[in-house]
């Protein structure tokens, strides 16, 4: 008879846990909040940093080649350093390698149709004879590149760009102005890529349109990189290390997931953006553990003389740590469901307005849902510490 009450008790400490929370429903919805509130800010952090991740790397993963040659200067995709087109094609010789691309990289400003500001375009110029991106609309429209200053337009820009896009589906073309009234270029078709952080949207076009359109920033035989495409893609390793035996002075010689690689490193380590979404993540993390620790700390203190009760009854310290412990998790479930729900739709919102992909991932749930629970059980373990004042003496 005696082993029969713990066992049921223990079988009823879930039940017991839950009607405890939910016996002052204010308090419990105050601390779902507050939960809730942090599992989105940590959500919000990490939906920021893959964002700026992604379009920071869209334009490379689009790339079409083997190998990459890019100036040492070069330190993230918005910010590109021009080096003499020469070292490009004295490639060209090197058994092994099929073709070389030059493109050109320049963020130009153009007025909006709306007339109330300009916008940023980060403009993309290479040879249309050449396959450069494996984007299916980009390789359709190609032909109409050979056209001095017509481009494609990148319907995936942010609302900054204002009512470009519908403009050229409603025409079939848009006629265009450089900010400084120098340049006139028309827009003949659309493709969809992702704006950057560093301009709204993207402009491809061809080559000899770039150095037009872009002429105070691009110098006269220079260019942004280098794509190259090898005979055999089994040659890629012993080509790679000719070329940096050859150029690693002048040039960086990178594959394409190597400078992908960079690129993330560079945004994620070497800039600011990876320190202030780390430490928003780390405020988060603070502000749910407060949240559940005052919540739990005051559910014990509250029911104290329950507590020594249920000591004076026969239950152990380890049932009574289960029932808090019990209590943390049904907090953060409670507020993780409904935190990823609003993150999702929130990241949503944030793509369509901006432009830039932020998408609710498998990897992202697990993070914030490992970190909620585990502050939450954190929490629990030093509340609990309110219950070695649960003495059993103090009942009688």
């Amino acid at each position: 008879m005696s082993d029969s009450l713990p066992s049921r008790s223990i079988r009823t400490d879930l039940p017991l846990a839950w009607l405890q929370l939910k016996r002052q429903p204010i308090r419990y919805l105050v601390a779902v909040t507050g939960i809730g509130f942090a599992a989105l800010l940590m959500y919000m952090q990490l939906g920021f940093q893959s964002g700026l991740l992604n379009s920071a790397t869209t334009f490379y993963e689009a790339i079409d080649g083997d190998l990459i040659l890019i100036s040492p200067g070069t330190l993230n995709s918005g910010s590109f350093q021009q080096f003499p087109q020469s070292l490009l094609y004295d490639s060209l010789g090197v058994e092994g390698v099929k073709q070389v691309i030059p493109v050109y990289v320049a963020n130009v400003n153009a007025q909006r149709l709306d007339g109330v500001k300009p916008t940023s375009l980060r403009l993309i110029g290479f040879d249309p004879d050449s396959r450069l991106l494996n984007i299916e609309p980009v390789l359709e429209q190609q032909d109409l590149l050979k056209t001095p200053n017509y481009v494609l337009f990148d319907t995936r820009g942010n609302r900054n760009t204002g009512p470009i896009t519908p403009a050229v589906k409603a025409n079939g073309t848009q006629e265009m102005l450089l900010s400084d009234f120098s340049k006139t270029f028309r827009i003949v078709g659309l493709f969809k890529l992702g704006s950057t952080f560093a301009a709204d949207s993207n402009l491809i076009s061809s080559d000899s349109t770039a150095i037009n359109l872009a002429f105070r920033q691009i110098n006269q035989g220079e260019i942004s990189l280098g794509v190259l495409r090898l005979q055999n893609p089994d040659q890629l390793l012993p080509v790679q290390a000719f070329l940096k035996e050859r150029l690693g002075r002048e040039l960086n010689v990178l594959t394409k997931q190597e400078l992908i690689t960079q690129e993330r490193e560079y945004w994620n380590t070497s800039s600011s953006f990876g320190i202030i979404f780390g430490f928003g993540t780390i405020m988060g993390i603070l502000v749910g553990g407060v949240v559940v620790y005052q919540v739990l700390y005051t559910d014990v203190t509250d029911h104290l003389k329950e507590y020594a009760t249920l000591k004076a009854m026969g239950f152990s310290d380890l049932f009574l740590l289960f029932i808090v412990v019990q209590e943390a998790i049904i907090l953060a479930v409670s507020a993780f469901i409904p935190a990823t729900i609003v993150s999702t739709g929130m990241y949503a919102f944030l793509t369509s307005a901006s432009g830039i992909r932020i998408e609710m991932t498998p990897d992202k749930t697990l993070l914030v849902g490992s970190l909620t629970l585990g502050v939450c059980a954190a929490s629990a373990a030093i509340a609990i510490r309110k219950l070695a004042d649960a003495d059993p003496a103090s009942v009688f």
